[in-house]
């Protein structure tokens, strides 16, 4: 009988840690307004350029409740991302933008509680953006029903980080940009 019920207690915590559970809605906006805060603080302090890269990674990570981003127990830097998803099979493109269905389902999949990313192809360092649980918003600038997202860019930027804007805010030009999801 002790055998059963340690079986039994066994199976229930191999499931219990199979069964991860995605952050919920109010966890998804305060993890991300954290790390916005820690991200504002972090280019107050910098001291190179160098500074402040992992916060993409993490974002995406704590944001969708996945740990794929990170390499040696560390998130990976922005300019990294691009790289690390195509080298593996965990992530899927969905094509690119402008093409109004791509964006479309990159928004409605975000919604769903999927991990959605857009990264500028055309980019020399391959700056990547998280795709936010939001409405598609009119963008004058691309012609096109565009995606909401969150962007934290180089500390050397001088461009500010966001959350809750249109990615057109984060580009000009949809040109290069492409959208993946996980898995």
């Amino acid at each position: 009988m002790k055998t059963f019920y340690l079986l039994l207690s066994i199976a229930f915590l191999f499931n219990l840690s199979s069964c991860a559970e995605k952050p919920t809605d109010e966890e998804k906006r305060i993890a991300i307004e954290t790390i916005l805060e820690e991200y504002n603080d972090c280019v107050a302090e910098a001291e190179s350029h160098q500074d402040c890269k992992t916060f993409t990674a993490r974002a995406i990570c704590e944001y969708n409740g996945i740990d794929d981003l990170k390499q040696g127990g560390d998130y990976i830097m922005y300019n990294e991302i691009y790289d690390f998803i195509t080298a593996g099979d965990s992530w899927k493109s969905l094509g690119f933008a402008p093409d109004q269905e791509v964006m479309s389902e990159a928004q409605d999949l975000a919604n769903q509680g999927y991990a959605v990313i857009a990264i500028n192809t055309s980019d020399k360092y391959k700056f990547t953006v998280l795709i936010v649980k939001g409405e598609l918003s009119k963008s004058g600038k691309w012609d096109a029903e565009v995606p909401s997202c969150a962007a934290f860019f180089p500390a050397s930027s001088s461009l500010d980080a966001f959350i809750n804007k249109t990615i057109n805010y984060a580009w000009s030009s949809p040109e290069g940009v492409e959208f993946f999801v996980k898995r």
